[in-house]
């Protein structure tokens, strides 16, 4: 709904002016998986997160072919793997381990024809509290498959969604715990983020992804997307968002 701060100050004005019930919709954060994987990860039994390593990607044409004819066509509308899909990795990232800091990207259409868009990105960043971070997604390899792993100061957790699985490694030469879940269907993760958006208006619950989260993954894309032009490291934020949760 927002590509830039202006717009989504606005929104955040409206939205306590008019006491609104506003959630972004960030759907992994409806994935089971990832959900159990937080928990297990925020229980402290496997220590201090120390580095998250996210890798992405699928063919994208194939899921939407009209590509060229949609927002994707140009960065303005919301297109290129940045804004795309990048944010939606970007935006789980933070719910598992904090607020980027700093970070620095690397991006360009390799493949995709009809856009002048990046359909491919590699990125460095620094989280909260000194957490390195790396993410490599594209839009142009035959599987679609996305793993994030996040290693602790005495574990490995990682998140498969592909394979509907996360996984614990908890010492050194130990083999991997499996967690496997049932597969989803097709629309089940939208109709979980719907489900939890009309619990939260009927019912007060939180959530899933609230409008100053929401917001803080927005600074993160247009933070990508400056490193992009100017090739160097950028700060996310120079303080904490100002807006409270809601």
């Amino acid at each position: 709904m927002c590509l830039d701060w202006t717009a989504a100050e606005a929104l955040w004005g409206q939205a306590l002016h008019r006491d609104w019930v506003v959630a972004v919709a960030y759907v992994y954060r409806a994935n089971p998986v990832l959900s159990a994987l937080r928990s297990e990860l925020h229980s402290g039994e496997h220590g201090r997160p120390l580095e998250l390593v996210a890798v992405a990607g699928q063919h994208f044409p194939t899921y939407r072919p009209a590509y060229r004819e949609t927002y994707y066509r140009q960065r303005e509308t919301g297109g290129g793997a940045i804004q795309d899909a990048l944010t939606h990795v970007y935006n789980a990232a933070e719910w598992l381990v904090g607020d980027f800091q700093r970070l620095v990207v690397d991006a360009d259409r390799l493949q995709l024809d009809g856009v002048e868009v990046e359909d491919t990105v590699h990125v460095l960043a620094r989280h909260q509290g000194g957490l390195m971070a790396s993410y490599s997604l594209n839009q142009h390899q035959a599987a679609n498959e996305m793993s994030i792993t996040v290693i602790t100061d005495t574990a490995m957790l990682r998140w498969e969604s592909h394979q509907h699985r996360f996984l614990v490694c908890d010492r050194a030469q130990s083999t991997w715990q499996q967690r496997d879940f049932s597969p989803l269907e097709r629309d089940e993760l939208f109709i979980r983020q719907a489900a939890s958006f009309l619990d939260a208006v009927e019912y007060g619950h939180p959530p899933l992804c609230n409008l100053c989260e929401g917001m803080n993954t927005l600074r993160v894309n247009l933070a990508s997307l400056k490193s992009l032009q100017s090739g160097g490291w950028e700060n996310v934020r120079e303080k904490n968002a100002t807006v409270d949760a809601r």
